[in-house]
C-alpha cells in the first residue's frame, strides 16, 4: 500500500522526484549569492583572519546593522549540524562559506598572475542574502553595487580602476540545475564536497582550488 506524505512531510522531506525537478524561485539570489574578492598580496592566512569582518561587512551591507564578532560562530573544515543549518535558514540569517584559491601564474598566452601568484584570494557562497534584498532591478543592481563598494576594503589596495569584487547569483548559467538549493536541501548541499566533489555547482567550484589542486584550503562557515 502507499503511504501519501502530508503537507508538512512534503516540505521537510521532499521525494527524490521533487528534489530532481527545476525549483520555482522568486528572487534572483533565493539559492544563494556567489562573492569573489581579488585580493592583493594576500596570504591564505591573512584571509582566514578576515573571515569574521568580512561577515560583518557583508551582513551590514545587506541589512544595515553591525554586530560583534563575538556574535559569529565558526567552523573551519567541518559543516555545522543539520540542526544548525536548517535553523539558520528558518530564522533567515546568513550563512557565508568561505574558500580560498592560488593565483595562477601568467602562462604563454598571458593569462593568469604576473605578480601576484605566490598569493591567495577568497570566494564566498552566502545563503539567506534574498531576504534582504528587493526585488526590482533596478534596486536590486544598486545594493549589490553598495555590498562591492563595502568588501573593497578587503582587497588590500585602494586601486579601483578594476572591478575587484565580483558578486553574482547562483543557480544561473551553467549551475542553473545543479544548484538547485533550498532551506530543506541547503544542508546536503553544502556536503557535495565530501559526497560527489565532480558534481558541477558552485560551492564544489569554490571547495576546489583549481590552479593549484594539490593544496585544497579547508572550507570555512560562519553563521550567526
Amino acid at each position: 500500500m502507499k503511504i501519501e506524505q502530508n503537507g508538512l512531510e512534503k516540505l521537510l522531506y521532499p521525494s527524490s522526484a521533487q528534489q530532481t525537478k527545476k525549483p520555482v524561485n522568486t528572487h534572483l539570489y533565493e539559492r544563494g549569492m556567489f562573492i569573489s574578492i581579488n585580493n592583493h598580496k594576500s596570504t591564505s592566512a591573512e584571509l582566514w583572519s578576515q573571515y569574521k569582518r568580512q561577515y560583518q561587512t557583508i551582513l551590514y551591507g545587506l541589512t544595515g546593522k553591525n554586530i560583534s564578532k563575538n556574535e559569529i560562530r565558526v567552523s573551519t573544515g567541518k559543516v555545522p549540524s543539520k540542526q544548525t543549518i536548517m535553523n539558520t535558514a528558518a530564522s533567515k540569517k546568513l550563512l557565508v562559506v568561505a574558500g580560498i584559491h592560488d593565483y595562477k601564474p601568467q602562462d604563454k598566452r598571458g593569462k593568469g598572475s604576473r605578480r601576484n601568484f605566490e598569493y591567495q584570494h577568497t570566494h564566498f557562497y552566502v545563503y539567506g542574502a534574498h531576504h534582504f534584498l528587493p526585488d526590482g532591478k533596478t534596486d536590486l543592481e544598486q545594493k549589490v553595487n553598495h555590498l562591492a563598494s563595502l568588501l573593497q576594503r578587503h582587497t588590500k589596495t585602494t586601486n579601483k580602476k578594476f572591478r575587484l569584487i565580483k558578486i553574482q547569483p547562483v543557480g544561473t548559467g551553467k549551475h542553473i540545475f545543479s544548484d538547485n538549493i533550498s532551506p530543506t536541501t541547503l544542508y546536503d548541499y553544502l556536503l557535495l564536497p565530501q559526497t560527489n566533489i565532480t558534481k558541477d555547482s558552485v560551492i564544489n567550484y569554490i571547495a576546489r582550488n583549481r590552479n593549484n589542486p594539490s593544496n585544497n584550503y579547508p572550507l570555512t562557515y560562519l553563521y550567526t
